[in-house]
C-alpha cells in the first residue's frame, strides 16, 4: 500500500513539473512542495516526506539544467522581463544633489559654485566641448568625493553603474561564463555548495537550509538570469568559453549592459557610448535607453543619439552645470534665447555704466557736485558687472572650395571585388562617382568599409576591377594624414610643411578651437581629439579635389562636429565618408553605399534607404 502511494505521489509530482512549464523554477518548486506537504496524514511520516522532498529537489534541479540549455532559441530586447526596466517609484524624487561644486585639476579650473538636482527617471544628456569637465563630473558622482567647500548628496539606497569608454572587468582573463558568475557572488557560492551536496544527498537538512536561503532572496531566478540575459543580447553557448578581453568592443559593451541590467541599478552613467558601435548597435542602445524607465546620465557628442534618448540637457560651460528642461533639438533654440537675453542685459548695463562714468568724469573736480560724484562712485563699486556672454553658438565656416574645374565623372568602377583572399565586397557591375556626389558608407563593423576605402586610396590591391579615373586628381585622406602625423613635431611646424601661410594655418586651427600657444605643443602630447583636429586641418590645407574620410568625428565634440558638417556642406566637389554619425551624414550626403551580405548597394534617396535598412 505504501509503495503504491509513493508511486502515485511521484507520478503526481512529475505531472506538476510537466504542467507548470510556464512558471519559473522557484514557482514550480513551491507548487511541488505544497503538494507534498498536503498529502494524506496516514503517510505523512518524516522519512517519507524527506524522500518525496528529495525527489522534488532532484526533478527540479534536472529541470533547471535542461532549461538552461536553450541557446538556439530566438530572443530580442522586447522579450527581456519588463521588471528589469522598471524604476522603484513612479514619483519624481531627487536622487542626486550637487551643491556649490568647485573643482580644479592641476591648473585647469573646471567648476565654480556649480549646482544641480537630478530626479528619478530623468534622462540627461551631458554635453559641451572636450576638456570642459564632463567625464570628471561623472566620476565625481561615482567616487562621492567629500570636500568641505562643496558636496554631492546621493541617496543611500541608490545603485549607480558607470559604463565608461574603458570597460572594467572583475578579471580580464575571465571567460564570459566566469565574468557573469561574479554578478551575484554570494548566490553563486550557495548554488555551488548546493550542487556539491546534491551529488550524494547525504546531508539533506543542509540542502534544505541552503535551498530555503536561496528561495528567500530569489536566488534561483537570479542565478539563472546571469545566463539567460546573454541570450537577449544574441550571445551563444560558444561565447561562454571565450575570454572577455577577446570579445569585440561592442560585444564587451553588451556584456556590461547585461551585467548592470540584472542588478537592477537605479542610475546608469554612459560615457560616449556610441563611439565604437556600428549603426545596428547604436539603434539597439537607443531602444534599450528608451525602454529603461530609470535615470540615465549620458555624455555624448552623437546628436541623433541625444535627440532619440534624452529629455534634459546639462551643458557644462562657464564652469557651471547649465540645465535645460528639454531634449537636444529644443536646447539649441533655448540656448540661443538665453544668449540673446544675456547679451541684451550686458549691453543695457554697459550703456548705464558708460553714462555714470561720463557723469563722474565731467563733475569729478567740481566742488558743488563732489558729494554726488562720490555717491555714484560708491554705487558703481557695488554693482555686479555682467560679463559679456561667450558667443559659442555661431560657427565660423571653413572654406575649402576648389577653384579647378572637374569633369562630370570623376571615376568609373566596373567588376570591382575588394578583400584580402576571398571577396569581402562585390560591387555592382558598373558604378560611377560624379563631381557632385556626397557618398555615405554605412553598416556593421567588420563588413569591409575601411578595406573599401584603402582600396580606393590604392593602399590595398583589389581582387579584380576595371577603373577609369581622371588624371592628376588630388585625394584628401583623413585616415592617411592621421597615421602620418609626426609625434615629435609641434602642431604649427607639422602644418607649415603643407602651407607656408601661417595665418591661414592658425585660422583653420582656431575654428577647431586650437589657439594661442597650443599650436606650439608637440603632437605626441595631444589627446586623441586634438590629434584628430590637426589631421583634419592638414588634409584641408592640401586643397583636395575629393575627400575620403574614415570615421572623421569619432573623437570630436559637438562644436567641432558642427564645424566639420558646415565644411563638408560647403565643399563643392565629391566626398566619400565612412561614418555612423547620422546627424552629420544626413546633412551633407546625397547617397548611401551600404555594405551588406558582401554586396555593395547604392541608394540615391537617403531617407527611404535609411528606413529600409533599419
Amino acid at each position: 500500500m505504501e509503495e503504491l502511494l509513493e508511486q502515485e505521489l511521484e507520478t503526481q509530482i512529475t505531472k506538476i513539473l510537466q504542467i507548470h512549464t510556464d512558471l519559473d523554477y522557484a514557482e514550480v518548486y513551491e507548487v511541488c512542495i505544497d503538494f507534498v506537504n498536503n498529502i494524506p496524514e496516514k503517510i505523512k511520516e518524516e522519512t517519507k516526506i524527506k524522500r518525496f522532498k528529495r525527489f522534488v529537489n532532484n526533478e527540479f534541479w534536472l529541470a533547471e539544467e535542461q532549461e538552461r540549455n536553450f541557446w538556439n532559441k530566438s530572443f530580442d530586447l522586447s522579450s527581456i522581463p519588463k521588471y528589469l526596466f522598471s524604476g522603484k517609484s513612479k514619483e519624481k524624487w531627487p536622487i542626486i544633489q550637487i551643491k556649490y561644486l568647485t573643482k580644479t585639476i592641476w591648473l585647469t579650473h573646471l567648476f565654480d559654485d556649480a549646482n544641480l538636482k537630478i530626479y528619478a527617471g530623468e534622462k540627461i544628456g551631458i554635453i559641451w566641448k572636450n576638456g570642459a569637465g564632463k567625464t570628471t563630473f561623472l566620476k565625481l558622482l561615482i567616487w562621492k568625493e567629500e570636500i568641505e567647500e562643496w558636496e554631492i548628496i546621493i541617496n543611500s539606497d541608490v545603485k549607480i553603474w558607470y559604463l565608461s569608454q574603458d570597460l572594467f572587468w572583475t578579471d580580464e582573463n575571465n571567460t564570459l561564463e566566469q565574468e557573469m558568475l561574479t554578478v551575484f557572488p554570494e548566490i553563486t557560492k550557495k548554488i555551488n555548495i548546493l550542487s556539491e551536496l546534491k551529488k550524494t544527498w547525504e546531508n539533506y537538512d543542509k540542502i534544505e537550509e541552503i535551498s530555503q536561503e536561496l528561495r528567500n532572496i530569489d536566488g534561483f531566478r537570479k542565478f539563472d538570469l546571469q545566463w539567460d540575459i546573454l541570450k537577449y543580447f544574441w550571445f551563444t553557448a560558444d561565447h561562454l568559453k571565450m575570454q572577455v578581453k577577446k570579445l569585440s568592443w561592442w560585444e564587451q559593451t553588451k556584456v556590461q549592459i547585461a551585467k548592470f541590467l540584472i542588478q537592477q541599478v537605479d542610475v546608469l552613467i554612459l560615457d560616449e557610448p556610441t563611439n565604437h558601435l556600428d549603426i545596428e548597435w547604436i539603434l539597439f542602445l537607443e531602444e534599450f535607453c528608451n525602454n529603461w524607465q530609470k535615470t540615465i546620465l549620458t555624455i555624448s557628442h552623437d546628436v541623433a543619439f541625444l535627440n532619440n534618448t534624452v529629455d534634459r540637457i546639462v551643458e557644462i560651460s562657464s564652469y557651471r552645470l547649465n540645465l535645460y528642461h528639454c531634449g537636444y533639438a529644443k536646447y539649441l533654440k533655448e540656448k540661443q534665447k538665453r544668449y540673446d537675453i544675456k547679451l541684451k542685459e550686458y549691453k543695457v548695463q554697459q550703456k548705464e555704466l558708460e553714462k555714470q562714468n561720463d557723469y563722474i568724469t565731467k563733475f569729478r573736480y567740481k566742488a558743488s557736485k563732489a558729494s554726488w560724484v562720490q555717491s555714484r562712485i560708491k554705487a558703481l563699486d557695488k554693482i555686479e558687472v555682467i560679463e559679456p556672454p561667450e558667443d559659442d553658438i555661431t560657427i565660423c565656416p571653413i572654406n575649402v572650395k576648389v577653384d579647378r574645374r572637374l569633369p562630370e565623372i570623376i571615376f568609373k568602377i566596373q567588376e570591382l571585388e575588394v578583400g584580402y583572399k576571398d571577396p569581402i565586397i562585390t560591387f555592382p557591375k558598373k558604378l560611377e562617382v560624379r563631381k557632385a556626389d556626397k557618398i555615405w558608407i554605412i553598416w556593421k563593423n567588420w563588413v569591409g568599409k575601411t578595406t573599401l576605402l584603402k582600396t580606393l586610396l590604392q593602399e590595398l590591391n583589389p581582387i579584380s576591377w576595371t577603373v577609369e579615373m581622371i588624371d592628376n586628381i588630388k585625394v584628401g585622406s583623413y585616415s592617411q594624414v592621421l597615421e602620418d602625423l609626426d609625434k615629435d613635431e609641434t602642431i604649427i611646424k607639422e602644418l607649415r610643411w603643407i602651407s607656408k601661410n601661417e595665418k591661414e594655418v592658425r585660422k583653420i586651427l582656431g575654428w577647431l578651437l586650437i589657439k594661442g600657444e597650443k599650436v606650439n605643443q608637440k603632437i605626441g602630447t595631444l589627446s586623441g581629439w586634438e590629434r584628430a583636429k590637426v589631421a583634419l586641418t592638414k588634409m584641408l590645407l592640401q586643397q583636395p579635389d575629393i575627400i575620403i574620410m574614415d570615421e572623421p568625428t569619432n573623437h570630436l565634440d559637438i562644436y567641432s562636429k558642427e564645424v566639420i558638417k558646415q565644411m563638408l556642406d560647403g565643399f563643392n566637389w565629391p566626398s566619400i565618408i565612412v561614418s555612423h554619425d547620422r546627424d552629420l551624414l544626413k546633412s551633407v550626403s546625397n547617397q548611401i553605399w551600404v555594405i551588406k551580405d558582401n554586396q555593395l548597394k547604392q541608394y540615391l534617396n537617403i531617407d527611404k534607404a535609411f528606413k529600409h535598412l533599419i
